[in-house]
């Protein structure tokens, strides 16, 4: 072999290597579905840890494959019953994807936390989506009756009332 070769094969081994690993990394498409069938089956530990290391590979080209996995992870920390998390997460989604975290988005995760036993966290997201979406606030009113209708502890109680919403 002469010097040359020897030097560019050197050189390129490494490139090649590393091109070889990239190639066959996990697809994020395909993370983004395995997140979806995790959530879809009550697994929401094992959808966030998907969601989020897709979410630290996807190429920050990719918005819609992007805001997608950051509603698997959004549904799942809701579910999990992770009410500071949530709201932080979906204010957050609000302010960066505005079209898609509407009113009916809010009204969904404050279902879940309800659901996961979270009514302190559900009331958080409700008065939020509320403020942010004051043309949607008897939908946001009726949630919070439903609530209410369901038993809230007194301080629950208290903090509605002294909000104007009982």
């Amino acid at each position: 072999m002469n010097a040359r070769r020897a030097i560019l094969l050197t050189l390129l081994t490494p490139v090649i290597g590393l091109l070889f690993l990239i190639g066959c990394g996990p697809d994020v498409e395909q993370m983004k579905d395995e997140a979806q069938q995790a959530l879809s089956v009550g697994d929401f530990s094992r959808a966030r840890e998907i969601s989020t290391s897709a979410l630290e590979q996807v190429p920050q080209s990719e918005k819609r494959l992007i805001w997608s996995l950051e509603r698997i992870h959004l549904e799942a920390l809701a579910r999990e019953n992770q009410g500071e998390e949530t709201r932080e997460t979906l204010e957050r989604l609000a302010s960066e994807y505005p079209a898609q975290a509407n009113a009916s988005l809010y009204l969904a995760i404050a279902s879940y936390l309800r659901d996961a036993g979270g009514t302190s966290g559900a009331i958080d997201i409700l008065l939020a989506g509320d403020e942010r979406f004051p043309e949607e606030s008897e939908k946001f009113n009726a949630q919070i009756q439903e609530l209410q209708a369901g038993g809230l502890d007194p301080a629950e109680i208290e903090r509605l009332r002294s909000l104007g919403y009982l």
